[in-house]
């Protein structure tokens, strides 16, 4: 881990192109692009929040 945050030192500061592909690519690493089930894939992002959203009621009620 210290390796890490050394490289970070070296190859720049908040403001560098460094930073900001590393943020971006945490940012990307938390989305969900698409839910494989078995009635097929579900993608985009309505479609996936109302998916989600009916799962949860089903599982906790309304």
């Amino acid at each position: 881990a210290l390796r890490a945050k050394v490289r970070k030192i070296v190859q720049g500061d908040d403001n560098t192109q460094f930073f900001h592909m590393i943020a971006n690519g945490k940012h990307r690493k938390k989305r969900i692009f698409q839910l494989e089930q078995h009635e097929g894939t579900i993608l985009g992002h309505e479609h996936l929040k109302v998916y989600i959203t009916n799962y949860y009621k089903q599982m906790f009620g309304p």
